[in-house]
């Protein structure tokens, strides 16, 4: 064997002993993406309110909220966004995660369904890019939040370097920053922090984040309501930005008439942008379900009440901020908010941002690790899953942070709604391939041992790998908001009518491309319409303990089969059913 053989044999992901084998015949599967067998289903319906309570109720969902405010939208108008565009969110998640429910494989196994088993490999980029940036952005937040709670201690940490030594505390950090990055050396330096504590947690398997959840969410949960009650009584009330003077304080002038109609139409597709990224993989997490109903009612109801009491939160926190810190600007991130009363308040009040700033990192944590790092993970492992795992693939993406540098993505409040409303330009055509391809092309039904089956056996390879049917569909999703995206990112000049469609972009994305897809799925039907398994080859809807040696080796031989191998021998298979 030579250097390089014995290198990368070295690199290959671990695996049991009695599955080496079997993982071994295809470089399309691994442990970590094939359909999930019940002993790895462990989430119920409140492990997913847990779920929604600790990705919804955080710092990026207080930015959001208040950050609407900045397009001119008075509080009613901005919380009527709030209202509409969570309620968009909630019913988009549940169509995107029924695939995951019912056949417990992820985004990237569905990806191959509708876009071919090469071919899916360029809307898995996709959100891994994603999740690298998500991932960034989150840490970041995290590490003001890190940076807060360190103050509460030691508040010397915003004027000087104190982990250089006991005997540098009379003197003044350098900050070797420019002004222009909109950061200090202690701002990087929680950062990094934030970082390497995350790096251990990753290590907990994912079907077992439910606990987790549910303890983040109540934390996070009372932090931001104890906060909302604190803001109403000092303020003795909701504070300036609800009175006539609010868009003064904002520094916008207030939308009228048709202008007000299109910047709200902005604001809902910033609420579902900001999230776009977890509706489009959300299949990643709903294959954790116990049952398929699992996932439905608590996301219908949790992430439209979550995500606006949140919205609500941010927006009158806010606004009490500007009217007993005039001199701070508006103070859209709660960490921002938190050290402003640190700042002018006593011990007592240092005493509540620190509680406050450990609730909101605890929400950091969760967000960004299951979130965003393990997403990245799910799909590196299905990207390259001979050598990379959930777990190996999480690392990667929490390190890949540093190189993102998100203190450039959170610079001010237009430009974050500008960023996140972006994503969906391409995203949200992704999804409506996928959920107009399941819901009414294929109606619901999955062949699962053909989609690691890269061959033109399998019902999924179509031309040579690549269903020109999604691509022409995307194309004809992204087109109409591509020019309007392009002028928000860019100094280049559209005309009214190309912004004006770019603010629809996620609803008329999501229903162009999934209509198109449609119709020319009906012109040319595509092979295997209609076909599963005759046999339950992973144990997914068999035994609770799992898949036995001998059907993953009958799944390994099938697929093998195709390509000219001999299928290994076995005598163990169940009838599907879903």
């Amino acid at each position: 064997m030579s250097t390089k053989a014995k290198i990368l044999a070295r690199l290959e992901v671990p695996q049991r002993e009695e599955e080496a084998e079997v993982w071994q015949q295809s470089r399309w599967l691994n442990r970590d993406n094939v359909p999930l067998p019940p002993s790895r289903r462990l989430w119920g319906t409140w492990s997913y309110v847990g779920f929604w309570c600790a990705t919804g109720i955080n710092i990026s969902g207080w930015t959001g909220g208040s950050s609407l405010l900045s397009l001119g939208l008075s509080v009613r108008e901005a919380m009527a966004v709030a209202v509409i565009g969570q309620c968009l969110v909630a019913g988009a998640c549940v169509l995107t995660g029924l695939f995951g429910a019912e056949w417990h494989v992820g985004f990237p196994l569905w990806n191959r369904t509708t876009w071919g088993m090469k071919a899916s490999f360029f809307p898995l980029l996709n959100r891994i890019a994603l999740s690298f940036t998500w991932s960034a952005t989150q840490a970041w937040f995290g590490g003001q939040v890190l940076k807060t709670l360190l103050g509460s201690i030691f508040p010397s940490i915003y004027r000087k370097f104190i982990l250089i030594s006991l005997q540098a505390d009379n003197i003044d950090m350098h900050n070797p920053f420019p002004a222009s990055t909109a950061m200090d050396g202690s701002d990087f330096l929680c950062f990094c922090l934030f970082l390497i504590i995350s790096l251990p947690l990753l290590y907990i398997p994912p079907e077992h984040f439910r606990i987790p959840f549910l303890v983040t969410a109540m934390i996070s949960t009372v932090a931001c309501v104890s906060l909302f009650i604190w803001s109403l009584a000092r303020g003795h009330g909701p504070g300036p930005l609800v009175g006539s003077d609010a868009m003064k304080l904002v520094g916008v002038e207030k939308a009228r008439g048709s202008a007000l109609a299109w910047a709200m139409f902005y604001g809902i597709s910033s609420q579902m942008g900001q999230i776009c990224a977890g509706i489009l993989n959300n299949s990643d997490y709903t294959r954790f379900a116990v049952h398929p109903r699992a996932q439905i009612m608590s996301q219908v109801f949790v992430i439209p009440i979550q995500g606006v009491l949140t919205c609500l939160i941010g927006i009158i926190c806010t606004s009490v901020a500007a009217q007993y810190y005039p001199d701070e600007g508006l103070l859209w991130q709660p960490y921002s908010l938190l050290t402003a009363v640190q700042n002018n308040g006593g011990a007592g009040a240092r005493a509540g941002v620190f509680f406050a700033s450990l609730a909101f990192l605890f929400a950091q944590f969760g967000i960004n690790i299951a979130g965003n790092a393990v997403s990245g993970g799910i799909d590196l492992a299905s990207l390259f899953p001979k050598y990379i795992n959930i777990r190996r693939g999480a690392y990667f993406t929490t390190l890949m942070a540093l190189p993102m540098c998100p203190w450039a993505l959170v610079s001010g409040a237009t430009v974050y709604i500008s960023v996140m409303s972006g994503y969906a330009t391409f995203l949200a055509p992704m999804t409506g391939l996928m959920v107009f391809d399941y819901m009414f092309v294929r109606k619901r039904q999955v062949k699962l041992s053909n989609l690691y089956d890269c061959s033109p056996a399998s019902i999924y390879y179509y031309y040579k790998g690549v269903n020109y049917r999604a691509a022409v569909a995307w194309v004809c999703g992204v087109a109409p908001c591509f020019p309007g995206f392009l002028a928000s990112v860019s100094t280049v000049k559209v005309s009214l009518g190309a912004t004006h469609v770019y603010y629809l972009c996620w609803p008329l994305g999501f229903t162009i491309s999934g209509v198109v897809f449609v119709v020319l799925s009906k012109i040319w039907p595509p092979a295997g319409l209609g076909e599963i398994d005759e046999y339950d080859y992973f144990g997914t809807f068999g035994e609770p303990d799992g898949p036995s040696h001998s059907d993953l080796t009958k799944a390994a031989g099938i697929i093998e089969s195709s390509s000219g191998k001999d299928p290994i021998d076995d005598v163990h298979t169940v009838p599907v059913s879903v």
